[in-house]
């Protein structure tokens, strides 16, 4: 539906998969590359010529080289400036007013374009020019330090992740910026920060020091710790199988049901099956409960888990409705049947040979996604194709949020779904999010809480994924209930809901229903593995996903088992892909007035983010394994000890300069020569070398060494926990911890936007709600029900 949009991408690989997404959603793309082509088609690894991050990112797009340190090619480059919609730009902000692309003399020349920046730290703040890597990015967002053994040094997923979550978000944040020119004829800046976009994949696990809570969430291989280690990732007979059982009320009967199991074949008894172990592990970690109980039972399912294999489990579990998956790699991955009973797997050609790629990202039926070809080849631009959209002109109001006026009906649970709908709301939308006083969104009694007391209101998680909503407590199968929810239908734009496929069409809201009551209705729904296929039906977590997926088996050590990342990973991936999917749609319906029911597996959406090693995988038949910190191309490149209990500094050769100033830095003067000259010499001796720089990391502080390294020029950053992010000045300086206003609280501490649009930038105006705290406002102020309508759905529902 982007097709009358046109975007030039002069991004490297700190920002690819921005343009790569909006190709996908019909966009034209131009990726503008340096003479000699982009740094990108160099990135290993590499099938003849052609770079696999190039190959994985620049499909969908085409190619023009242009010198922009030349006045010809900054005269080439102006001129197209004129005639599109969105330039992507991945450049330091220094850089950037060097070469003349700083946002207002672009925007003197077309005052409505979009620009759109990626970069480590943001373009202000005062690690705005530091310079980085993923790995330095990934340690300074907090996700880093929650994966991995408790042993060992944090670990990263061994396809780099954090640019891709960066450049996600931004395609997202175009898109939420393009409403603001309908509206006023106006572009903007839009300024995304990798560091805060990977904190996504935190979790809001970093939240307690800044709520008053003493809880620290720890790594854990294939787990989370606090006061001890809840298990996540189990060995079972021919490799691993990741298993939902947690804690909370909403895991007390999955926990039973594979308990009964286990129970079955004689590895417990009964009475420890029939236990809820949801809330004895609750207060295990809550109340300081003794947990010798649970590692009891955690070694009995281990010996059950040992005689089968993961395929068995796997199958049996569907059936049990127990919320247990393999852990495949890719190879696993491309044969496991429900993507094929999708259709989900594309086909290209790359280097003369035809290869399977991901496929889209989210279905539309009103407006499909392109599905893009090869990668282009240099200068395969020879001029915009597609019409552009009507010029623009200035119109609405200034000043109005970008979403002001969009209504949402949120039927969202727990993590990815509530973070995405949480994103319309700070940018303006009325979001409803319905909840029932029986059936607690797992998120509620989530840890840490303010103050340290277990209450659904101090869940600094649920405040976090939440904030800016309104509340509203229905009972869908409650008749009146149901009744007061198509109401609600008529007055919504959107209705959101990550339930698997059996639910909705349970209470009789299916889209079919929803869309005989509001014609234009859109509907996004976001479940683990989508609405239709073979494991349509699975219920469970993120982290059940990012097992099929592959991306528990690339993190972690090779002599080790699966070490994460951590906890539910696709849910903190998936809500930008369901951004994309929502805008494309709006975008449609304005053209056309068509709702549409849009189906995004978060499975499917994330698996975008394993596209390298899935073309290594099909091209050269490379199977990726997790490899702790170390890269494929840089050399020193890992995360070293410092002074300090579990304390550890990311540092990150890009190229030999860098490594010529760390062993200057370090004293390394037998380590010259050519032996070491570059770094696919250096990599033989990777081993010695991390010995080497381990002994000399070790008795130093982490801010003295990190500004000695900074200070140098050599990419480096602490691994960061919850108390370092708490503190962390970029952090500050991008606002990014803000304290809003509770109901019940008096004030939380929640995440500010993850990227900021300088014109319209983001409001959080509170905290998560109360349970049902605008059921009088929703039927008053958005219903506008009477008074003795008002009583008959009080008493017919007990609304609370």
């Amino acid at each position: 539906m982007l097709n009358q949009y046109r975007v030039l991408d002069l991004t490297d690989e700190r920002g690819i998969c921005c343009g790569y997404l909006l190709a996908q959603l019909g966009a034209e793309v131009v990726a503008i590359e340096p003479p000699g082509g982009s740094p990108v088609r160099d990135c290993l690894p590499v099938h003849g010529e052609a770079g696999l991050w190039w190959e994985a990112y620049a499909r969908g797009k085409q190619s023009l080289e242009l010198d922009l340190e030349s006045s010809e090619g900054r005269a080439q480059f102006e001129a197209l400036l004129a005639e599109v919609d969105f330039v992507i730009d991945s450049r330091t902000p220094a850089e950037r007013e060097r070469l003349g692309l700083g946002y207002d003399h672009l925007a003197s020349i077309n005052p409505g374009l979009i620009l759109v920046s990626i970069t480590p730290f943001g373009h202000s703040g005062p690690k705005a020019e530091w310079p980085a890597t993923d790995l330095t990015v990934w340690a300074a967002s907090g996700a880093h330090a929650l994966a991995g053994d408790n042993d060992l040094a944090p670990v990263r997923t061994s396809v780099p992740q954090s640019y891709l979550h960066a450049g996600a978000d931004a395609a997202g944040a175009a898109l939420i910026a393009l409403q603001v020119r309908h509206r006023t004829g106006k572009g903007q800046h839009v300024d995304v920060s990798a560091q805060q976009s990977s904190a996504q994949a935190a979790l809001s696990a970093f939240l307690g020091p800044h709520n008053n809570s003493e809880l620290v969430v720890l790594r854990e291989a294939g787990g989370l710790a606090s006061t001890f280690p809840v298990r996540l990732t189990w060995p079972c007979k021919n490799g691993y199988v990741a298993i939902t059982m947690l804690f909370g009320p909403a895991f007390s009967e999955p926990n039973r049901r594979l308990l009964r199991w286990v129970a079955e074949e004689g590895y417990c008894s009964s009475e420890e099956a029939e236990e809820d172990w949801g809330m004895k592990i609750a207060e295990m970690i809550i109340a300081g409960v003794s947990p010798e109980p649970y590692f009891a039972l955690c070694q009995k399912i281990e010996d059950f888990m040992m005689q089968h294999t993961k395929e068995h489990l796997f199958e049996e579990g569907l059936a049990r409705e127990i919320y247990i998956a393999p852990t495949l790699d890719i190879g696993g991955l491309l044969t496991e049947r429900h993507f094929h009973s999708r259709d989900y797997w594309q086909n290209v050609t790359v280097d003369g040979k035809d290869v399977r790629v991901p496929g889209p990202y989210a279905r539309l039926p009103k407006n499909p996604l392109t599905v893009p070809g090869a990668a282009p080849t240099r200068n395969s631009f020879t001029g915009f194709a597609g019409e552009r959209a009507s010029p623009i002109e200035a119109a609405g109001e200034a000043g109005e949020l970008p979403l002001a006026g969009l209504k949402v009906l949120d039927f969202m649970w727990v993590i990815a779904g509530p973070t995405f709908t949480r994103m319309l709301a700070d940018y303006g939308a009325t979001v409803i999010r319905i909840e029932s006083t029986t059936r607690l969104d797992p998120a509620r009694p989530s840890p840490p809480f303010k103050d340290d007391e277990q209450n659904v209101s101090n869940s600094a998680p649920w405040n976090n994924f939440n904030a800016g909503k309104m509340s509203v407590t229905i009972d869908p199968s409650n008749p009146v209930g149901r009744e007061l929810l198509l109401d609600l239908v008529k007055w919504a734009d959107v209705v959101t809901e990550s339930f698997s496929p059996k639910a909705m069409k349970g209470w009789g809201l299916d889209y079919d229903t929803l869309k005989s009551v509001n014609e234009n209705i859109i509907m996004l729904s976001s479940c683990l593995m989508g609405q239709t296929g073979d494991r349509s039906m699975i219920p469970g977590y993120g982290n059940m996903a990012a097992a099929i997926t592959g991306f528990y088996e690339l993190t972690g050590w090779a002599d080790r088992s699966p070490a994460g990342p951590y906890l539910a990973y696709t849910d903190g991936v998936s809500p930008r892909f369901m951004m994309c999917a929502l805008m494309s749609a709006l975008e449609h319906k304005r053209a056309t007035g068509e709702g549409q029911h849009i189906d995004v597996s978060q499975a499917e959406a994330a698996i975008h983010f394993l596209a390298p090693a899935i073309l290594d995988y099909e091209l050269n038949g490379n199977i990726w394994q997790r490899m702790g910190n170390r890269d494929r191309g840089m050399c020193p490149h890992g995360v070293y000890p410092v002074a300090g209990d579990d304390s550890w500094v990311a540092i990150a050769c890009r190229d030999d300069a860098d490594w010529e100033t760390l062993r200057q830095l370090a004293g390394f003067e037998d380590l010259a020569g050519d032996a070491f000259d570059t770094a696919q010499q250096r990599k033989k001796v990777e081993d010695e070398l991390d010995a080497r720089v381990t002994e000399w990391t070790r008795s130093q502080s982490a801010e003295d060494l990190v500004a000695s390294l900074i200070d140098a020029g050599v990419p480096a950053h602490k691994v960061q926990g919850a108390v370092d992010c708490r503190d962390d000045p970029q952090f500050a300086a991008r606002e990014h911890f803000i304290k809003r206003p509770h109901t019940s609280l008096e004030e939380m501490v929640v995440e500010g936007s993850r990227f900021k649009l300088t014109g319209t930038p983001a409001e959080t105006k509170h905290a998560g709600p109360d349970l049902g705290e605008h059921n009088v406002d929703m039927l008053t102020e958005i219903l506008g029900y009477d008074a003795d309508r008002m009583a008959d759905v009080f008493a017919s529902l007990a609304m609370e």
